[in-house]
């Protein structure tokens, strides 16, 4: 993501009266396409399988991703509400066809667009962007963020912008007006890797994000902890194989107690070695 550039964020207008009728994102299940004259490039964006499959198919035949599985991804997202649902934007060269006119996409994910649920705010969570060798110091996954960040600011109300980030990209995105989102009702929500860090723009309204979000009890699966419950299993020695729901005796781990855990076993370690 070497090609972002610092677009800052999206001046975000206020309405009194919320009008939820105009919205830049199709209907889920669709997608859009618009012509970039400037670029020479089409835009075309939404929650179609059909762009879902074209930005997977492109994905794997990269040698920087691994084998991106788009119904796991979905699932996995979907498990966390069902205001969840992924969303897909693509630059694509016209004069190609299938995946080589792919030159860059963003996979987003949006949560409540465009009307959320209460307590929920509207929000769209960027989960990766990436852009094609070739097309890469043209600014093009500058352009794709430039544009969801216009269209989360364009809904009424405005829809406050996530990131998704690893722990290398955590100082881009932050020096982009991104900080660190420590609540940990939106962290059990919208935090779903457990390589991964999640950011917020600064200057959003507040979201408080709602208490059923918390992570769920440690005599769940594997597969059902959230990425702080398993990321602190694993530091005490769990796999998914050896997971023994009873040890825990389903007492609530949450993402917080996570982050004093580890804290305290680092500085037990510290000490051994004064």
């Amino acid at each position: 993501m070497a090609d972002v550039s610092d677009a800052g964020p999206a001046k975000r207008p206020r309405s009194a009266s919320p009008n939820h009728a105009s919205t830049p994102f199709p209907e889920k299940g669709e997608d859009t396409t618009e012509f970039l004259p400037d670029r020479g490039l089409l835009l075309r964006h939404g929650t179609s399988l059909s762009l879902m499959a074209l930005v997977a198919d492109w994905l794997n035949a990269s040698e920087e991703f691994e084998q991106v599985d788009p119904s796991a991804d979905w699932e996995k997202w979907a498990s966390r509400g069902q205001d969840l649902s992924l969303y897909y934007a693509a630059l694509i060269d016209p004069a190609e066809d299938g995946r080589g006119a792919v030159r860059a996409c963003l996979r987003a994910v949006l949560d409540g667009v465009p009307v959320p649920a209460p307590p929920h705010n509207a929000r769209l969570i960027i989960d990766y962007v990436a852009t094609a060798l070739e097309a890469r110091g043209m600014g093009l996954a500058s352009l794709l963020v430039s544009f969801v960040t216009r269209a989360a600011a364009s809904l009424s109300p405005p829809a406050n912008l996530y990131v998704v980030a690893t722990e290398d990209s955590c100082v881009y995105w932050m020096g982009r007006g991104y900080v660190l989102e420590v609540s940990e009702r939106l962290n059990a929500r919208l935090n779903v890797f457990n390589d991964t860090h999640l950011l917020r723009q600064a200057g959003d309204p507040e979201d408080a994000g709602d208490e059923a979000d918390l992570p769920r009890r440690r005599d769940q699966p594997w597969a059902q902890l959230s990425a702080a419950e398993r990321r602190h299993a694993s530091r005490l020695g769990f796999t998914p194989e050896s997971w023994d729901a009873d040890e825990w005796g389903g007492v609530p781990l949450t993402w917080a107690e996570s982050q004093r855990d580890a804290a305290a076993r680092e500085a037990a370690e510290a000490l051994q070695f004064e």
